[in-house]
């Protein structure tokens, strides 16, 4: 028995043993399919071919990641950017204005500013998987190196520009918001001019009131911000012709509507009864209104003394003003540099510096030429230097006109995006206005029609066209900017002479008399509108001499 039990016991060592050899063979080796599929895939594939993938996977999202085992992602990345440039395309081809215009939704650039980032993280970890997947299983140390600085580089050529991408995002929303208001408490809502797709059905013609604030370093501190630029713009919502209506900023007895409590605080304008007291000039008006009537100054604004000046301007002009726009003149500076600088014609030379008053003569002289580029601070002299003219105030006044031209004209969508980023902090610093926020989307639209419009210019000088600065005749003001907004139809041509055929008797036919001439003179016809363009061409004074750096000073 003994026997037995030894026999039995050797049988089932020896079948406990027999597994074992059989599970070392080679010919049948353990079942792991993810670590198969995963050698499969990358031993599929050479180094380069593994660069090249990934190379695509960085041009085009997603495309990298059809070669390996995350193709299903690739698909969707791939989908993802498909739909995003179709949506793009039909709004750049259809709807531009919707594209344009959705830039400026605070709610919008929020969601913009968060999902580019992220896309741009996940693009990018689509490129370093991709060249993970791909790369053989034993990459030589020469692989390992040259394959870092492959997906590094692209890596980075993908998240910075996100980054970059987001940041001027969050710029525009923050210039948006520092530069353009809120509804104000307590104020009245916004008017309806229109309809979604038409947001100016009801609103033929559009009335903002440019404002060039003076207050810098070189002003006397107590004398305030004075407003030496005064220039309503008037658009044709329908066509974008604009007219720009200059005010000397000299004035007198600048006028307030009619039973307002500043019209009965001035009912003869504002004046102190003088025929002339730059206290009392328009370009005193923002400043010393609301010290002197602190009572009367608007409330429920964003600046109750451009109100004023909005209120005054429009009485004068026979206009209702709806927005005005104030440019600091020394930040203006920053504006142009950001813009890249723009080009005007120069006629004659112009003063960079210099006071009459002072008996200073200018640092230099801005030298004729055509298309001359200026900078920011050849820009501002460009536009306020006087010095030595006798019509100083209205040269300077055209060439502000030829100034807002050029800005218009030049700011277009590729010098924007080029120079965004300095643009919009400029923006900030240097331009105050009650345009709301939900007025942008329309104001963008309309100002597309403006730029492709030739302005027009009607300039109020002194003694011309009956134009008094002293005492200005308000009626005939307001009948020249109608006549300027709404020209009266061409008259209709006089008859063509008609030729009688004389008797046969008679030896040769006559013509009949033209009727006489009236005793009564036409009237005057008003003067009609100029275009900036023709008014800022260059058509430079004949045997013009630019004047030596230090001219002497006028006594």
């Amino acid at each position: 028995m003994a026997t037995e039990a030894s026999s039995e016991d050797d049988a089932t060592q020896a079948s406990d043993a027999d597994p074992a050899p059989q599970r070392a063979l080679p010919d049948e080796p353990a079942p792991m399919p993810h670590a198969t599929r995963a050698r499969r895939v990358r031993d599929r594939w050479t180094f380069p071919a593994a660069l090249g993938w990934t190379l695509l996977g960085a041009v085009l999202p997603g495309a990298g990641l059809l070669r390996t085992r995350w193709r299903s992602v690739g698909v969707v990345m791939l989908v993802v950017v498909a739909l995003l440039a179709a949506v793009v395309g039909l709004l750049w081809l259809g709807g531009r204005d919707l594209l344009l215009t959705s830039a400026l939704d605070p709610d919008v650039l929020t969601v913009v500013g968060v999902a580019i980032p992220l896309l741009g993280l996940v693009w990018a970890a689509s490129v370093v998987v991709t060249h993970l997947a791909l790369r053989p299983a034993a990459p030589t140390g020469v692989q390992r190196l040259l394959g870092s600085v492959v997906v590094g580089a692209l890596v980075l050529a993908i998240v910075a520009p996100s980054f970059v991408a987001a940041r001027s995002v969050y710029d525009t929303r923050e210039l948006i918001g520092g530069v353009f208001t809120d509804d104000e408490p307590g104020a009245t809502p916004e008017p309806t001019f229109g309809t979604a797709t038409d947001p100016w059905a009801s609103k033929p013609r559009l009335n903002i009131l440019l404002l060039g604030g003076d207050s810098g370093e070189s002003r006397d501190a107590a004398l305030g911000i004075r407003t030496d630029t005064v220039i309503l713009a008037s658009i044709d919502t329908e066509t974008g012709l604009t007219t720009l209506f200059s005010l000397p900023r000299q004035i007198q007895r600048m006028p307030f509507p009619e039973g307002s409590a500043l019209a009965q605080r001035w009912p003869n304008g504002f004046t102190d009864g003088s025929s002339f007291n730059p206290e009392y000039s328009l370009n005193a008006l923002y400043n010393n209104v609301p010290a002197m009537a602190p009572d009367l100054v608007p409330t429920g604004v964003r600046d109750p003394a451009a109100e004023i000046l909005k209120m005054s301007v429009g009485t004068a002009l026979g206009l209702d003003v709806d927005y005005y726009a104030m440019v600091n003149m020394d930040g203006f500076i920053e504006f142009v540099n950001a813009l890249g600088g723009v080009t005007v014609n120069i006629n004659e030379p112009v003063p960079v510096g210099g006071s009459d008053d002072a008996n200073r003569p200018p640092d230099r002289w801005l030298p004729p030429g055509p298309s001359q580029h200026l900078n920011g601070t050849d820009a501002l002299w460009f536009a306020r230097g006087r010095y030595g003219s006798e019509a100083g105030n209205y040269a300077r006044m055209a060439r502000q006109r030829c100034v807002i031209q050029a800005v218009v004209q030049q700011a277009n969508p590729t010098t924007v995006l080029t120079n965004y980023e300095a643009l919009s902090k400029a923006g900030r610093n240097i331009v105050q206005t009650d345009v709301p926020n939900s007025r942008l989307p329309a104001l963008l639209v309309l100002a597309r029609k403006v730029q492709g419009q030739a302005l027009q210019s009607v300039s109020f000088e002194n003694a011309v066209d009956g134009f008094s600065t002293a005492r200005p005749d308000w009626d005939l003001v307001r009948a020249r900017v109608q006549e300027a907004l709404a020209p009266p139809p061409a008259p209709e041509p006089a008859p063509e002479a008609t030729v009688t055929s004389a008797p046969t008797t008679a030896p040769a036919p006559t013509e009949t008399a033209a009727p006489e001439a009236s005793d009564t003179a036409a009237p005057e016809a008003t003067p009609t509108p100029e275009t900036v363009t023709d008014e800022c061409a260059y058509n430079p004074a004949s045997a013009v001499v630019t004047p030596s750096p230090t001219p002497t000073a006028r006594g």
